[in-house]
């Protein structure tokens, strides 16, 4: 009878094993399902962050050295996030935290959801108004339920993509950062002037800073991702356009006070 009653536990022991692995209970959510998105470390455009280098670092628990990888691949990280949704438009709204703990519900690219322990894993965290969401970088799963987090380490946020031109500003201010992200003034169309208003190179502007204008209006914001310049308007600049309504502007600003002044030279009449 003793031995019945222990066959039974152990079927049902069994049984209970069989149905939580069915449910995907207990399985790696990231190494030990099918990824929903690799792009997020991969990139659609050549921006790759050598995630196997990432992850036998954490394996290590050399966190340190996952740190300092985020820290230097951190333009990445941000380019293939923004290319997954472009309408985010402040970094701090992205951010990069490592973490070790317990996913429940993770959703995998089979359609279906798993839980599970994962240990010093990249997660990104997306709070803005264009979209909420959670997901491991490795295999851009997301989750459907909080995570259960043993430790955590903050990695900061996404790096700064947009520049707003403020008062006074021009692009010479930010060329530091359209280098530091491989850009010139070129690749965003952006016409530079000399002091006849005609249009210089790229080369000869960079050579003569601040001696040369672009026609940049304060307000205007720079995007480093798409490669375009908007207006605080929000509308994409058309600096052909600008450049002829610029020029119209300044011929008759230019007409105008040389009538002032021929108006106020002119003798009175006694």
């Amino acid at each position: 009878m003793r031995q019945l009653r222990l066959i039974a536990i152990m079927a049902i022991a069994t049984i209970v094993v069989f149905l939580a692995s069915c449910n995907g209970s207990n399985v790696d959510p990231i190494y030990g399902t099918v990824p929903e998105d690799t792009t997020f470390w991969s990139g659609s455009d050549g921006r790759i962050f050598p995630l196997d280098e990432f992850h036998k670092l954490g394996e290590a628990n050399d966190t340190a050295g996952q740190r300092a990888m985020v820290d230097k691949y951190r333009k990445v990280l941000t380019a293939n996030v923004v290319a997954h949704y472009p309408d985010i438009k402040d970094e701090k709204n992205i951010r990069f935290v490592l973490g070790s703990g317990y996913a429940k519900d993770v959703k995998s690219g089979d359609g279906k959801t798993y839980s599970g322990k994962f240990k010093n894993e990249l997660i990104i965290i997306i709070d803005d108004p264009a979209i909420k969401t959670t997901l491991f970088l490795a295999c851009g799963n997301s989750m459907l339920s909080p995570l259960e987090l043993y430790t955590q380490s903050d990695f900061g946020t996404a790096e700064r993509w947009r520049f707003s031109i403020q008062k006074g500003e021009g692009l010479a201010t930010y060329i530091p950062q359209l280098k530091e992200w491989g850009k010139v003034a070129t690749d965003l169309k952006i016409p530079i002037k000399d002091k006849d208003g005609k249009v210089v190179s790229e080369e000869i502007f960079s050579n003569y800073l601040g001696k040369y204008q672009s026609l940049l209006f304060e307000g205007d914001i720079i995007d480093l991702l798409s490669g375009k310049v908007y207006n605080k308007a929000g509308q994409e600049v058309q600096f052909d356009r600008r450049q002829a309504e610029t020029y119209k502007a300044n011929a008759k600003a230019k007409a105008k006070a040389k009538k002032k002044a021929k108006a106020k030279a002119k003798p009175k009449r006694r």
